[in-house]
């Protein structure tokens, strides 16, 4: 799964050092439009992926598709980091920084974490599908209950300490 993400980043940064970055120049302020909006919506824009894996984990074959949800996490988080530092915008590096991976903190883990439950998940199901008595799994409540928080921690951040660290840039 971590090889999915990191290759991702990597198209994105070939992909975004051709691509034209004219429309990097309204990203901050499109940034703190959107996460003025309350922490309901960051919330639920931190969880769209994960969601989509939690999806896949209820499948036979989602153990195959939850690498290349990564993979779309990390190609479209890396293309807008590069596109961002491209820019012809003021501190575009630091703009970079704060907007992306300072919840990227929190939200990668939780990610990383999520994609291991749903991928054991999906894998539970195949087996049992193949007439395998597989036994409960105890460790699931904790590890949700881990992503929840971290999903949460990047929500509060990416609404309120980003676009306060923003302004001040």
């Amino acid at each position: 799964m971590t090889l999915g993400y990191l290759l991702g980043c990597v198209i994105g940064i070939f992909v975004a050092i051709n691509a034209d970055v004219k429309w990097i120049g309204n990203l901050p302020s499109n940034l703190v439009d959107e996460q003025s909006s309350g922490l309901f919506t960051v919330f639920c824009s931190c969880s769209a992926y994960g969601l989509g894996m939690l999806f896949l984990a209820t499948s036979y074959l989602g153990f195959l598709f939850i690498p290349g949800v990564l993979s779309l996490k990390g190609f479209l988080s890396a293309s807008v980091f590069t596109a961002c530092i491209r820019s012809d915008c003021p501190h575009g590096l630091e703009r970079a920084c704060v907007g992306l991976l300072l919840p990227g903190i929190f939200l990668l883990p939780a990610l990383l974490m999520l994609g291991q439950r749903c991928m054991h998940c999906s894998v539970r199901q195949l087996r049992f599908r193949a007439g395998e008595m597989v036994p409960p799994d105890s460790a699931a409540p904790g590890a949700l209950g881990a992503v929840l928080v971290l999903l949460l921690m990047a929500s509060a951040v990416k609404a309120y300490v980003v676009p306060y660290v923003l302004n001040l840039l």
